[in-house]
């Protein structure tokens, strides 16, 4: 008996010592990823007057640094293409915790699919793995089952499949990102025909999920909290603009936040030069837009 005891010390000696080991690719992953924004969050390095949150509708159709040139505020975009609102409240959430609380947050809300089951947004753990060495996000993950309760305590279960690389991520044509995190596309898609929509779809909220609906009240009852003025965007599709989603949005949020739409009476936002495909705009229709949100904050909060 006392033989086995030895062994099984000796035995945990050295599995502790040797899974410390891959605290060497935990450490070096953070280093090899292109997207550092994710990180800055969690360093504390993104103090801005106006943070843009949202999926790809955030991320390609509004471009911060024009913001703040016309504006003379400093604004960054921490938007993710495929994110949900789950994870934008995560973002919400670790940018009010570790750094100085903006003046402004806009939501580019995805119509009208933001409460509904959609296949194509989702959280983004994969923008997680690679930072695990930080307890902020790591805890998340545990949160959220993605990680157990063990990688409180041991590197191994920290560490992902893609932590074992030592190659530095390289940005796609489509994902580079700007100096102000807005991930504009100079282009049109040529691979697919998209006409405009202009059918006059209901919307039905009995199709929501639960657990969607809490969490973007949770978003916005934490700018309330912080006393951060929200601004719920809806941005341009290539279709007519659902009025009853917009009317949704409205009833769930209530005098919580102010609310911008873009001109729908614009043609522009008609013609297909201005958009990469139905749902997103590219740079030209991006910086049209932006013109729109930036004349938006001059009236609204008289800057």
């Amino acid at each position: 008996m006392k033989k086995f005891i030895t062994r099984l010390l000796i035995f945990s000696v050295i599995f502790f010592l040797s899974e410390k080991l891959f605290l060497a690719f935990i450490i070096k992953a953070p280093e090899l990823e292109a997207d550092k924004r994710l990180e800055q969050l969690v360093k504390g390095e993104i103090n801005k007057d106006i943070v843009i949150i949202g999926s790809s509708r955030g991320a390609r159709n509004i471009i911060a640094g024009q913001i703040e040139d016309s504006l003379g505020l400093s604004c960054f975009n921490i938007s993710y293409p495929g994110s949900d609102i789950e994870f934008h409240e995560f973002l919400l959430r670790t940018l009010f915790k570790f750094n100085k609380k903006p003046k402004y947050v806009i939501l580019a809300v995805d119509a009208p699919s933001e409460l509904q089951e959609n296949s194509t947004i989702r959280f983004r753990f994969d923008r997680m793995y690679s930072l695990a060495i930080y307890n902020h996000i790591n805890d998340e993950m545990i949160s959220k089952g993605e990680k157990s309760l063990a990688s409180k305590f041991l590197m191994l279960s920290r560490i992902n499949r893609q932590n074992f690389t030592f190659s530095k991520k390289q940005f796609s044509k489509l994902d580079t990102i700007l100096d102000c995190g807005s991930m504009p596309i100079y282009e049109s898609r040529k691979d697919i025909k998209f006409n405009y929509d202009d059918t006059n779809y209901a919307y039905n909220k009995e199709t929501e999920l639960k657990n969607k609906l809490h969490f973007f009240n949770k978003f916005v009852d934490l700018c309330s909290e912080f006393n951060t003025k929200l601004i719920i965007v809806f941005s341009p599709n290539f279709s007519r603009h659902n009025d009853s989603f917009e009317a949704r949005m409205r009833e769930v949020v209530g005098n919580r936040a102010a609310f911008m739409l873009y001109e729908t009476e614009n043609d522009i936002y008609k013609d297909k030069t201005y958009y990469y495909d139905s749902s997103h705009l590219n740079r030209f229709g991006a910086e049209i837009f932006t013109v729109e949100l930036i004349k938006f904050f001059k009236t609204k909060f008289n800057l």
